[in-house]
């Protein structure tokens, strides 16, 4: 496992409070098996809504209400900059998020660009939402698998760079991390 597989591992067990032996880690090859490894090792309970299913007809509502032309076209692979000018991004993102954000929304996101480390895609966004929702507040509350999942996209994220990557990607081969 190299550096970057280090970091994700330690990232994790700081974050869950878990450990992950090195003979484990070593099997895991995918975001989706460090998933089923953390649901493992912490208290889950079922979730009865999809967060990230939430939070994309949301947005979809949010930004058909703050740029009408785009009606029938906001999916989860549109991607941001062909919905409105970099310019717009700031005032367009308040205004959705004040109509059907929340609190635990960030206030501001950075726009995907050039020396901008920002969602390129709506599916980008969701998970960056979803990311900042707030974790179990007690050590005794249960994690949901969406949550987990969110967390371990960020994680991957944050040493990688890489957005948008399948929970089936390989970590070396598809995500890039040696």
């Amino acid at each position: 496992m190299g550096l970057d597989g280090v970091e994700v591992v330690m990232g994790v067990e700081e974050y869950f409070g878990i450990a992950i032996p090195n003979h484990v880690a070593q099997d895991i090859l995918t975001p989706g098996m460090l998933v089923d490894f953390i649901v493992s090792q912490v208290e889950t309970r079922s979730s009865e809504t999809c967060l990230s299913q939430q939070v994309f007809y949301r947005l979809r509502r949010g930004f058909k209400k703050q740029i009408a032309a785009l009606a029938p076209t906001v999916d989860l692979d549109t991607p941001i900059k062909e919905m409105m000018h970099k310019d717009q991004w700031p005032k367009v993102w308040s205004a959705v998020r004040a109509d059907v954000g929340s609190d635990d929304w960030p206030v501001t996101l950075p726009r995907a660009g050039l020396f901008q480390d920002g969602p390129s895609t709506m599916r980008d966004l969701v998970w960056r939402i979803v990311e900042e929702l707030p974790k179990p507040a007690a050590k005794n509350e249960p994690w949901t698998r969406p949550q987990i999942e969110a967390q371990v996209r960020r994680i991957i994220r944050d040493v990688s760079g890489k957005e948008g990557f399948s929970l089936r990607a390989h970590f070396v081969k598809e995500i890039g991390l040696d």
